[in-house]
């Protein structure tokens, strides 16, 4: 069994992916910070004639997530120069960038994180955090540091192991 370790993040690189196919990317390369996850279950415990009887799973809730860090640079996939901010709220550079949520929903994008291990022994992960929409963004650019608060449409992130090398 190989547990994991900690992950930090100035060994990642964020990415922020728009819905079209492909992707416009806008890549976040951090010398540190942290992504926080957040995921809810709604159980519901049943009585039979007042008395506790089971447990049933309830609707789904969606999954929170907090990304707080200091970046050395943001790259533009399509060469454009957009902020994390403007790639967020369709504006600017961004404007024509397209939501990876339907017609008629709130504008969302898929966060990715890319984990690249120096170990030999443990692979590497892409992580994604899908139809993310930010509800509050902050920051300071003079200090490189950003602050991103939102709610996925989703009830976890998913993750895949590969060899990035």
């Amino acid at each position: 069994m190989v547990l994991r370790a900690a992950v930090d993040l100035k060994d990642c690189v964020i990415k922020f992916l728009d819905g079209d196919t492909p992707p416009t990317e806008l890549e976040i390369k951090l010398d540190e910070g942290n992504l926080t996850w957040s995921e809810k279950r709604n159980i519901e415990v049943k009585k039979d004639r007042g008395l506790l009887d089971y447990a049933k799973e309830g609707d789904e809730e969606p999954m929170e997530v907090t990304l707080e860090c200091r970046f050395s640079a943001i790259i533009s996939g399509d060469g454009e120069d957009v902020t994390p901010s403007e790639f967020l709220k369709k504006e600017g550079a961004a404007s024509a960038y397209l939501s990876t949520s339907g017609d008629c929903e709130a504008d969302t994008i898929d966060i990715v994180v890319e984990i690249t291990h120096d170990c030999g022994t443990v692979l590497d992960e892409i992580i994604t955090f899908e139809k993310f929409a930010y509800t509050s963004i902050g920051g300071d650019f003079k200090a490189g540091t950003l602050s991103i608060q939102g709610t996925c449409v989703s009830v976890k992130p998913s993750s895949v192991r590969t060899d990035m090398a």
